[in-house]
Formats: C-alpha cells, structure tokens, sequence
C-alpha cells in the first residue's frame, strides 16, 4: 500500500501519536509519505523520518482566519497534485477537513481512496480553546460563522471519504450529533495504541529531581488550557496534603494558563510541595510515568480518548481520571474506582484519597496496569485492525 497522510500541522511532540502510526506501518512494509505545514521544527521538505517522507510547507503566520483557509486549502491542493502524478497513492488519510478541501479540489483527487481519521469535532476544538461568551454583537456573529463554516467543512470531509475512523464512543457519538447524515456504517472504532515498548517502566527521574524516595508522587502532564482542569487538581492539593503528608504534586506542560496556575499555587499554604516542570521531552516521558505513584486526569471537557492514561499505564502506574469524555471508556473496564464522581476540586480529592486508602499504589497494581494497557491498546492489537481500515477491509 501507498500512504499519503496529510496533517494540518506536524511538530515534534504534539504530532507523536501521527508518526507512530506512519511509522509501523513502514515497518509492515508499507510505503508511507506525509504531507503537512510545519514550523521552525518541523521535518524539511523531502526529510525521511523512521523510513517516512514527508513534504511540508510553512505554516501560515499571517493574521484572518479565512486568510489561513486559503492558504492551506491552495498548498493542500498544488501539492497533492504533484506528489499523486509521482507516486500514485493507493489511500490518502486525513484528520482535519482544511486539508481535505485542498486535496478534493485537485483534478486528480478521484485516482485515490480518501479514508478519515476522526479524533474530535474541528468546532468542539475551537469552542474549548476560545471563549464562547463576551465580545460583543460582532465578535459573536463571528464566532458563529466560523464554527458554522468548521461545521460544513467538516460534515462535507466525512460524506465523501469511503470510511472514518473513530477513537471511542463518546467520539463517534459527538460525530452523529454534529453530522447526522454520516451513515453509521461507514464509521470504525479503532481506540488509540500505544508503543509498549517505548512506555515501560523506567527508573531514575526521582534520582535526577532530587525527589525523596518517601515522597507519594502525584503527577499529571496536560497542555495548561482551560479544559484541562488544572486548576482544580491544585484546588484539591491541599485537602489531599493533610490527610497524606508525603504528597508531592507534579504538573507537566506548558500552556497559556501555566502564570495563573503557578500563581494559584503560590496562594496556597503547601505551594512548596507543587513543582511545575514545563515541557516534558518524549524521551523523559516514561521515566517521569513510572516515578508517580498515581497520574491524575481532571479534564472538565472534551477528552475524546485520554492518551496519557494507558500511556501511564504502560508504564505501571495507576491512574484517576474524571468522568468526562471518553475516560470512563478506557478507565472503567480496568477498575471503576478510578473514575471521580465530578469534576470539581472537591470530586478529585475524595477520589485520590479513596484510592490510597484501598491501598491503590503496590507493586500488583502496577503489573496489573502495565498488563492491562498491553493486551488492550498495544500496538500489536491495535495496528493490525487500523491497516485493514486503510486498505478497505475494515
């Protein structure tokens, strides 16, 4: 098979869970090239990567929204061209309907099977990272327009490619609301995989951070946006601090939010028993995994799979999320008792709490973890079930 996958944006990190993709399927002996915008640290033109090419173009840094949709929906379309005539793609894939609107305006578009990778709704994408209320007439009838256009754009994306992948029900349940005429039949639920061999567990990040081996570490690593629920997680800390007096919170990322959330941990009696480490690398990733004695995941909105829990997982480490989205989905088959009944501060600590108190961080736990996200979300279960969907099979 001949794979083009064409992204809207690709950045080492952010774009992890695309290339692994890409790049097992290289490994199965699939030809695989990608197709996307990229910034100062992006793949050069022509650049092969673990066996995949890729062609990219700059991302646009111009201000207007509908300046930007031109400019990539005209590279999506000049490009395909070219790259089709040279290499005759068997299936292209996508997850963004602005790329998609570029490639189906190519003449040739009708040469190649279009597949549809759906992680979450454009328009839910765009409500969670922008405020919805205030601004004023204008800035409202805006705001409307744009999600209407992301809307259309997106229910044209999903009627015209011949299959869409979906990650988990809450997804494919949002996908029918927003687009109803979508034929059930078209959509696969494949959930997300991770790379068990790269997620293990690792020992040294305590040693490296001077963190006391006595020390019960909590640990999430979100993008500080709103949806996230960061700010509620260092909310509970302090009632979670007096009933465990080792506690230690870690929050890994950065974001927007990352001043006010620091601040807000400043104002609170224990902010010296909260560390905030800024980006976390993909090669530290496992190591600061396996040195939390429990990862936390107090999304308020929008989690469509919750990578970072069987990637936490993997790693032996239990973890307590909220019950948003889809985490109830790949928490609940393990053990219910990881799920908090809400979203609030309040919520989180009576779940973190709970937890310990059954005695939640041992040595079983975290073979039963690693065990579960192997068998469950491994590549090896994963992968065979999303080349069957690419090829038609599915």
């Amino acid at each position: 098979m001949k794979l083009l996958h064409v992204h809207d944006f690709f950045a080492p990190g952010n774009s992890r869970y695309g290339h692994d993709i890409c790049r097992k399927l290289v490994l199965r002996g699939h030809e695989v090239h990608v197709l996307a915008a990229v910034g100062e640290r992006g793949p050069a033109d022509g650049a092969v990567v673990d066996g995949v090419r890729f062609h990219t173009y700059r991302q646009y840094d111009g201000a207007g929204a509908f300046k930007r949709y031109r400019y990539v929906i005209g590279r999506n379309k000049t490009i395909f061209s070219e790259l089709q005539r040279i290499h005759c793609f068997d299936v292209v894939l996508f997850n963004q309907p602005l790329c998609y609107h570029g490639v189906r305006q190519s003449p040739i578009v009708a040469e190649v099977r279009r597949r549809y990778a759906f992680i979450s709704p454009w328009a839910d994408e765009w409500k969670a990272a922008h405020d919805p209320e205030g601004g004023g007439l204008f800035r409202g009838i805006a705001r409307r327009v744009n999600l209407s256009t992301r809307n259309r754009m997106e229910g044209r994306a999903l009627r015209e490619c011949s299959g869409v992948s979906v990650i988990s029900d809450f997804v494919k349940n949002r996908l029918l609301q927003l687009h109803p005429e979508t034929p059930p039949e078209k959509l696969h639920s494949i959930p997300c995989a991770v790379d068990t061999d790269m997620f293990c567990p690792t020992p040294g990040w305590r040693e490296r951070h001077a963190i006391p081996p006595g020390d019960t570490l909590l640990l999430t690593i979100r993008r500080l946006v709103p949806r996230m629920g960061v700010d509620n997680l260092i909310r509970a800390f302090p009632e979670v601090l007096a009933s465990i007096p080792s506690a230690r919170l870690v929050i890994g990322g950065e974001g927007p939010l990352r001043g006010e959330l620091e601040a807000l941990a400043r104002s609170l009696p224990c902010a010296d028993r909260v560390l905030f480490t800024g980006y976390v690398a993909d090669a530290e990733m496992p190591a600061i995994y396996s040195a939390a004695d429990l990862f936390l995941l107090p999304t308020k909105e929008l989690e469509g799979f919750g990578m970072v829990i069987i990637e936490a997982m993997a790693c032996g480490t239990p973890v307590l999320g909220t019950p948003v989205g889809a985490i109830p989905e790949v928490l609940g088959p393990f053990d219910r008792s990881m799920l908090c009944s809400g979203v609030g501060h309040r919520e989180i600590a009576e779940g973190l709490l709970r937890l310990f108190r059954s005695g939640i961080s041992n040595d079983d736990m975290r073979q039963r973890c690693r065990q579960y996200a192997v068998d469950r979300y491994g590549w090896d279960v994963i992968l065979p079930r999303f080349e069957s969907f690419l090829c038609g099979k599915a």
